[in-house]
C-alpha cells in the first residue's frame, strides 16, 4: 500500500510540475500552441478534400428562423458536386458553420437567395470576407429573383470602405481587389415551371416560385448531379409547386414551423406583457409550413427522405423535438430534424444518403 502510495503522490509531482512548467514558460506554451493550431489546420485541409467529388454533398450550416435562435445559425446550407459548390441563404452566425465544418470556402462559386429576409440574407458580408482572403476566384455572385441587384448594391455600399482597407493593408497578392465585392445574377422565372438556372459539369440547379406572400419572390431550389437529386423548399406555405418539383427527389428539405409552440409562444409572451412581439410570432402561422403537410407533400412527391430545417420555433430539448413528429402519421415518411452541422452525402451511382454531424 505505501508503494502504491508513493507511486501515486510522485505521478501528481510530476503532473503538477509539468503544469508549472507550462504556466511558466513562455517558449514551451509558444510550442504547444503552434502544435495543436498545426494540428487543426491540417485537419480542415484534409476534411476539406473530402467534399464534393463523384457525390452530392448536403451540409446545413444554420437551421433557425430569426426568433429564438437559441445555439442554431440562421438559415443557410451548403451544396457541393464534384467540384462545385454553392451556399443557399447566408442567416447570422452561418458563417462560422461553414468555416466550422470545413468546408472549401475558398472555391465557393456562389450563394442562392430564396428570398431576402433578414435571416436568409444577413451574414453575406462575412462570407464574403471568409472566401475572399480564403482565396475565392473573383467577385462573389448572388443569385436571386428580382430585387437581389439592391440587396446587393446595399452591402457593397456598406462594406466597400472594408473592402479598400483590407486591400490596402495586406496587398494585392493576398486580397486583390479584383475578387472584392458581390455581384447580383439575377434571374426571372414563371409561377408555374421551374426554370434553370445554371448547368455546368454535371449539376443542373433549378429555381421555382413558392408563396410567402407579402415576400416576391420567393423561391426553392433543386439540385441534380450524377443521376441524384435534393430539393429545397425555401420559406413557404405548403405549396404544390415544392411537391412538383420534389417528385422523385432522393431529399426534400423543408422548412417547418410548429403551430402549437407557436401558439405558446405568443401567449407567453403576451401574458408576460410583450404583445407586440407575440402578434409578431402570430402572424408567422399564414405563410410556413405545419409538420404533417411537409410530409404529405414529401409523401406525394415520393421522395426518399424529408429533413426538416428552418425551425419556428427551434427545438432546444428533446420534448420540443417531439412537438415536430408527434402529428405526422406512420403511415408517412419520418423526418429527420436537421441539426447545425449535418452533413448528407448522396454517392453518384448509389441510392445510399450518408448522415454525419460536422460541428461539434
Amino acid at each position: 500500500m505505501r508503494v502504491f502510495s508513493k507511486i501515486v503522490v510522485g505521478i501528481i509531482i510530476v503532473t503538477a510540475g509539468a503544469v508549472l512548467a507550462v504556466m511558466t514558460s513562455d517558449r514551451l506554451q509558444e510550442r504547444l500552441v503552434s502544435r495543436a493550431l498545426h494540428q487543426s489546420i491540417m485537419h480542415q485541409q484534409t476534411q476539406s478534400a473530402l467534399f464534393g467529388g463523384d457525390n452530392l454533398d448536403v451540409v446545413f450550416c444554420g437551421t433557425a428562423s430569426p426568433m429564438g435562435n437559441a445555439d442554431r445559425a440562421q438559415q443557410c446550407i451548403a451544396v457541393l458536386a464534384g467540384d462545385q459548390f454553392f451556399i443557399v441563404d447566408s442567416g447570422a452566425r452561418s458563417t462560422a458553420n461553414v468555416v466550422a465544418a470545413s468546408l472549401p470556402v475558398g472555391r465557393l462559386n456562389g450563394v442562392l437567395l430564396t428570398h431576402f429576409h433578414s435571416d436568409h440574407i444577413s451574414s453575406l458580408g462575412e462570407l464574403h470576407l471568409a472566401s475572399w482572403v480564403r482565396g475565392r476566384d473573383g467577385p462573389l455572385a448572388v443569385y436571386g429573383g428580382a430585387g437581389v441587384s439592391q440587396v446587393v448594391d446595399g452591402f457593397n455600399l456598406a462594406y466597400g470602405l472594408d473592402y479598400g482597407y483590407r486591400t490596402a493593408h495586406h496587398g494585392e497578392e493576398f486580397v486583390p481587389s479584383k475578387n472584392a465585392g458581390l455581384v447580383a445574377r439575377e434571374f426571372a422565372l414563371s409561377d408555374r415551371e421551374m426554370t434553370v438556372i445554371h448547368d455546368a459539369g454535371g449539376l443542373v440547379i433549378s429555381a421555382f416560385a413558392v408563396p410567402h406572400e407579402p415576400v416576391s419572390p420567393a423561391l426553392g431550389y433543386r439540385f441534380d448531379y450524377g443521376g441524384r437529386s435534393i430539393v429545397m423548399s425555401g420559406d413557404t406555405s405548403a405549396s404544390e409547386m415544392v411537391q412538383r418539383a420534389a417528385d422523385g427527389a432522393d431529399v426534400l428539405i423543408h422548412e417547418v414551423l410548429q403551430p402549437d409552440l407557436v401558439r405558446i409562444l405568443s401567449k407567453t409572451l403576451r401574458e408576460t406583457g410583450q404583445d407586440k412581439l407575440g402578434q409578431i410570432i402570430d402572424d408567422t402561422l399564414d405563410y410556413h409550413t405545419f409538420p404533417q403537410d411537409a410530409a404529405k407533400i414529401a409523401q406525394a412527391a415520393g421522395a426518399d427522405m424529408l429533413v426538416f430545417t428552418h425551425f419556428a420555433p427551434p427545438p432546444a430539448s428533446r420534448l420540443v423535438e417531439r412537438f415536430y413528429t408527434r402529428d405526422i402519421d406512420k403511415d408517412f415518411i419520418q423526418p429527420v430534424l436537421a441539426e447545425d452541422g449535418l452533413w448528407l452525402r448522396l454517392p453518384v451511382g448509389s441510392d445510399d444518403i450518408e448522415m454525419e454531424n460536422l460541428i461539434d
